[in-house]
């Protein structure tokens, strides 16, 4: 069984690795239901590939883009089932990056919306959080 979500965020990433347009793609990911993306992504391995994914695909596209703010990891503009997300949402809430302390943990989940909650990994791995390269968009950010 093929795993949509999975080969979305793969296609999402390859066509922003190659400077393509992702509109398309990215409006699929938006339209996809929550509770299917939560039935597809339903171990922390299958989570941590597609969040990872998305969140390098993000960090090309906001390159590409040339904003000069260096707020950009904060801003709410990635559209997935009808929520809005921001790189450190996914860094740090759904990856969960920096929640090795328990009081962290407790504090992320407490003021998190829902789908954050159900989107995120449950036991932290940091050799997942390797995979996440914010090079391209801190380069972009550096040339302004």
């Amino acid at each position: 069984m093929d795993n949509f979500p999975i080969q979305l965020s793969e296609n999402i990433l390859l066509e922003a690795q190659l400077s393509h347009d992702t509109s398309s793609l990215r409006r699929e990911l938006y339209y996809i239901k929550d509770k299917k993306l939560e039935s597809y992504l339903d171990s922390d391995e299958l989570k941590y590939i597609f969040w990872s994914n998305i969140y390098n695909a993000y960090v090309l596209i906001i390159a590409k883009e040339g904003k000069e703010e260096t707020a950009v990891f904060k801003y709410k503009r990635i559209k997935i089932a009808r929520h809005l997300l921001s790189l450190d949402d996914i860094e740090f809430k759904i990856l969960g990056k920096n929640n090795h302390n328990p009081l962290h943990k407790f504090i992320n989940n407490l003021f998190s919306p829902r789908f954050i909650k159900s989107a995120a990994v449950k036991n932290v791995d940091s050799s997942y959080l390797i995979r996440l390269d914010r090079t391209a968009l801190k380069t972009s950010l550096i040339a302004h």
